[in-house]
């Protein structure tokens, strides 16, 4: 079969079903950090599931049961047919993820998740053609050649793209968000140094999720789904993006041996903190937005959080921060905060 090759809507009908599951895997694979991921859709008795997939968060192991469906169209049969049979299955999952080649209307849409909780399945999660589409453009370009023959110039353009609106936000950050008097006071100029989130108009900042269709209200978060709007703190910047003080009012602490190796401990109940073969460390769990993430900006709040709101993609494993790293907190031993060596992370046994 000859790959599509398209300027507008990709043709995801033109792909063979077997290799249509493929390219779902292929994205999949790539969304979440998963455990197991296992196609079972070619073996002939898949009980109506094309992929069996399993991710940890935190410490509970959710069960996904994954159909990569090709429609052209999907009408209220078929979705009742796809959930019968995953229904069928001895054991349910935690979330049914569908994934179609076509769009969906919102009447279908709510039927398939009221229809798959009378079934026994608490949790759905769906993807649409246009879903795939914007994904494929915008995060995996490399499978756009692999599946329809789009190239290096899409990667090109893409690129372009992000470092335009990136190199655009920067300058809105720091015009908007940054206290620039503060900033040019030579007398603040040591502050500044030992607490370098004071250059910002706030302590406080609203992260929000440009797929988030709930706020302000309590959102319906699917197993293991991080929350699409949630306060943090400002900590500083970094050369292409924002950093923020992650869990700042619970702290972290690191455990380091002699060697310097080290690794992070969120649970201030586990007993490492109390072995004498390891020192520890008051830590900041630092996490890292890119300035190409971010979609806009609103830093004067609203009535509901007067702080300022960043609205950004969350498309790392479901968060927005493109990395995460730790420090240790300076104030604690009288110091500035240094970075904890990336290299010398570990997980003691």
């Amino acid at each position: 079969m000859n790959p599509s090759h398209t300027t507008n809507r990709l043709h995801f009908n033109d792909l063979d079903p077997l290799r249509f599951e493929d390219l779902c895997l292929n994205i999949i694979s790539r969304h979440y950090s998963w455990k197991e991921l296992v196609p079972v859709g070619r073996k002939g008795t898949d009980g109506g599931v094309d992929i069996i997939g399993v991710r940890k968060d935190n410490d509970q192991l959710i069960t996904y049961y994954i159909q990569c469906k090709r429609y052209a169209t999907i009408v209220k049969r078929d979705i009742t047919l796809l959930v019968d049979k995953v229904a069928a299955n001895a054991t349910k999952p935690d979330v049914l993820w569908v994934i179609i080649a076509c769009d969906i209307s919102r009447t279908n849409f709510e039927y398939l998740k009221s229809y798959a909780i009378s079934k026994g399945i608490s949790s759905v999660e769906l993807w649409t053609g246009q879903t795939l589409e914007a994904k494929l453009y915008e995060k995996y370009q490399d499978l756009l050649l692999i599946y329809f023959g789009q190239g290096i110039h899409v990667q090109r353009q893409f690129n372009i793209k992000n470092l335009k609106a990136g190199l655009k936000m920067e300058k809105r950050v720091k015009k908007e968000l940054l206290d620039l008097e503060f900033i040019k006071d030579p007398q603040n100029r040591e502050q500044l140094m030992n607490d370098p989130s004071s250059k910002f108009i706030s302590d406080r900042v609203l992260i929000r999720s440009i797929d988030d269709t709930s706020y302000p209200n309590i959102p319906e978060l699917l197993p293991g789904q991080f929350n699409p709007y949630y306060r943090t703190y400002f900590y500083d910047l970094y050369e292409t993006g924002i950093e923020f003080w992650l869990g700042a009012a619970l702290g972290a602490d690191v455990i380091m041996d002699k060697d310097g190796f080290w690794e992070p401990i969120l649970n201030s109940r586990d007993e490492r903190l109390s072995d004498p073969n390891f020192t520890v460390i008051q830590a900041k769990q630092i996490g890292r937005i890119a300035y190409k993430d971010i979609i806009e900006l609103k830093p004067e709040g609203d009535n509901r959080y007067t702080e300022p709101h960043i609205i950004c993609r969350f498309d790392y494993d479901g968060m927005p921060y493109e990395e995460i790293y730790f420090k240790s907190h300076g104030k604690a031993i009288g110091r500035f905060d240094w970075d904890c060596d990336k290299s010398k992370r570990t997980v003691f046994k």
